[in-house]
C-alpha cells in the first residue's frame, strides 16, 4: 500500500472518528497526522505500519510497535 492510499483511508475514517483519538491509539502525534492528512508528508515507515494496523483493523499490531 502506498501513502497515498493510505491517506485516502484515514481521510475516510475522520468522518467517523476524532484524528486526536487516532492519535492515541497509535501512538503518532496528532501535528504529524495533520501533515499527513493534508498531504504535506509521508509517514516515516515505522509510523506508516502503525497507521496501517490500525486503520485495517489490526490494533494488536499498532500497540506492539
Amino acid at each position: 500500500m502506498s501513502n497515498s492510499e493510505l491517506r485516502s483511508i484515514y481521510c475516510t475514517r475522520l468522518e467517523r472518528e476524532k484524528q486526536k483519538y487516532i492519535a492515541k491509539v497509535t501512538g503518532i502525534d496528532v501535528s504529524i497526522l495533520s501533515k499527513f492528512k493534508s498531504g504535506k508528508i509521508d509517514l516515516y515507515p515505522h509510523l506508516f505500519v502503525k497507521l496501517e494496523a490500525y486503520l485495517l483493523g489490526n490494533e494488536t499490531e499498532c500497540h506492539e510497535k
